[in-house]
């Protein structure tokens, strides 16, 4: 099985279209989310329409429960918190439900393998460094736990941390190790690496290989819808340098 792991969407319609548009020459069955499908950018409802039509599984992130009115965004930064607002205000009831009622991390979606956003005790939780990673990798769970949150693609084992090197075409390939391994897809939606591009993975569960792709979008149109709807300019100006 060719599983599609997407991760922090944030309302990014252009980044998911040309994701899925990649994905799809490359060939996946089914649809796996790490949280945050929206927050920060235009397009909240294309989004989880798209992901719908997708029958996307996933797990809701930060941004999902504030946004859905489970929580206040009282940690925010002030451009987030605008964000927040802005996008409570496009969605209609039924979608901040569907928000709401998105399912908690850990998710196991194999024997194999599980979803959180940001890490197996706490969504909010930030895995960034070998220490985290340990921490993480010490709980009980299958083999492999794929996470979002950081908005960096990646692979963590208890002796290494694994960054993709991408190839002229965009793909990067990592045969999946036999330990246990944390695997974040990057982000869609708002990459954080220092590239721009699109940030997702193809899991192939069969031949045991991580499959990592980075595909561009048309930026100025998101960032021009960004501005359009008066969103923040910082959200809409950091697209182009993937911070």
């Amino acid at each position: 099985m060719r599983y599609l792991v997407l991760s922090d969407i944030h309302s990014n319609i252009e980044a998911l279209e040309a994701s899925v548009r990649r994905a799809k020459e490359a060939g996946y069955e089914q649809v796996v989310c790490c949280g945050d499908v929206v927050g920060y950018g235009p397009s909240p409802v294309e989004v989880m329409d798209m992901l719908q039509e997708l029958q996307a599984t996933i797990i809701r992130g930060n941004h999902d429960r504030v946004i859905s009115g489970l929580d206040e965004p009282t940690h925010f930064n002030v451009a987030a918190r605008r964000a927040v607002d802005w996008t409570r205000q496009q969605l209609p009831v039924e979608y901040q439900h569907r928000l709401a009622e998105l399912r908690v991390g850990p998710l196991t979606v194999t024997e194999k393998a599980r979803l959180v956003h940001g890490s197996a005790r706490d969504e909010d939780e930030y895995v960034v460094t070998q220490h985290d990673a340990l921490v993480n990798l010490g709980l009980s769970g299958p083999q492999i736990t794929f996470f979002g949150h950081t908005h960096e693609p990646g692979v963590f084992t208890r002796t290494l941390y694994w960054r993709p090197s991408y190839e002229s075409d965009g793909t990067a390939r990592l045969r999946i190790p036999s330990d246990k391994v944390l695997v974040n897809p990057g982000s869609i939606g708002q990459p954080r690496d220092g590239d721009p591009r699109a940030s997702f993975l193809i899991w192939d569960d069969t031949e045991e290989l991580f499959e990592f792709h980075r595909v561009e979008y048309d930026v100025a149109s998101t960032q021009a819808r960004m501005r359009e709807a008066q969103l923040p300019e910082f959200l809409a100006s950091r697209l182009i340098f993937g911070r």
